[in-house]
């Protein structure tokens, strides 16, 4: 009996080895290979899930072919809902966990919510100073490995079904889908926020369950939403690049010095920085002309003074997220002034 039980606690022990370092195994000439699980939260045709695959590229012609990657999309390797959780656990080995669910974070659980309405081009350089600056955020990410600031900071729009929305007045008692970190603003505008996961999105806004969404108008074309979304109000909020696609520790560690030296090339990790946040903003304008054409979406530009409100209650909400971490003992207000300080030195250049 007991070397049964002993048999049975080897066999688990090798499982969960393999599970924490993506399958490795010996090369062809006796050296290791490791083939990587990268679990995705939207589809494969996403431009912010694609845009991976050339990284993923230039992580295995760097290592000479020794570091595979197997992709997983929708949220099918981890729940949506316990994304950290699983994460460091080692079911994925990487986890694209941009939304940040709060199982796992305090201050980046609302990340896009705090630094919404900074320059656009400050999007990656900003996120590193205030990583390097404040030990808070190092502390909340200390049980992973970040792969690089390539959360894909954008400018998010507002999309709606059957609503037209030319004014702050437009939103109350809307029912509008949103990332957790603008449940805030969303509230603040009248409306109410939910936060399903990301592959229930469009079938709930077919369904009329939601009024609309906060997100990037590139999704008008890639998520197919300007299928069941008539609206386009540009409220024009561009937000931070954030560490958004992390790596599992126990995954970070079983690899040797080499390897780990490629996935922290300053060139590597730039290239997916850049080019998620380049490509964002160059798909907008695409999406949305194909969108008038295709599907007639209407866009509404708002008047200087209505744009003025969105903003001034974006700016009331940070206040609120911020005093809500100062409560807990965290540098909320602090940290919201080192943005808004940043936010003016680039603003400047």
């Amino acid at each position: 009996m007991k070397k049964r039980i002993l048999a049975a606690f080897l066999v688990l022990a090798m499982a969960f080895a393999l599970s924490a370092c993506g399958g490795k195994s010996a090369g062809g000439d006796g050296e290791d290979t490791y083939n990587l699980k990268f679990s995705f939260e939207g589809g494969e045709s996403m431009r912010t899930v694609s845009v991976w695959f050339g990284w993923e590229d230039k992580i295995t012609e760097a290592t000479d072919g020794k570091v595979t990657f197997t992709n997983y999309f929708d949220s099918t390797l981890l729940d949506a809902n316990a994304e950290m959780t699983q994460l460091k656990s080692g079911i994925a080995d990487i986890g694209d966990v941009h939304k940040l669910a709060s199982d796992g974070f305090t201050i980046f659980e609302k990340w896009k919510g705090i630094t919404m309405g900074t320059p656009v081009d400050g999007q990656v350089e900003m996120t590193q100073t205030l990583i390097d600056e404040f030990p808070e955020l190092q502390d909340e990410l200390a049980d992973f490995k970040v792969m690089a600031n390539a959360m894909d900071g954008g400018t998010y729009q507002l999309l709606t079904t059957e609503k037209k929305v030319s004014s702050v007045e437009d939103m109350k008692g809307m029912v509008i889908w949103c990332e957790a970190d603008f449940n805030d603003y969303i509230k603040a505008l009248g409306a109410t926020p939910v936060n399903t996961p990301w592959s229930e999105v469009y079938s709930s806004l077919q369904k009329n369950m939601y009024d609309g969404l906060l997100i990037a108008a590139e999704t008008l074309q890639s998520n197919n939403f300007a299928e069941v979304c008539n609206y386009i109000t540009m409220v024009n909020l561009n937000y931070l690049a954030g560490p958004g696609h992390l790596m599992c520790l126990d995954t970070w560690n079983s690899l040797p010095e080499s390897i780990q030296a490629v996935f922290d090339d300053a060139e590597i990790r730039g290239y997916i920085e850049k080019e998620q946040a380049e490509s964002g903003h160059k798909s907008e304008a695409s999406s949305i002309e194909w969108a008038e054409k295709n599907h007639g979406t209407e866009v509404i530009e708002l008047s200087d003074a209505q744009q003025q409100k969105f903003i001034d209650i974006l700016n009331q909400s940070k206040k609120s997220i911020a005093k809500e971490w100062d409560d807990q003992g965290l540098p909320g207000t602090k940290l919201l002034d080192r943005i808004i300080e940043l936010s003016a030195e680039y603003e400047k250049k």
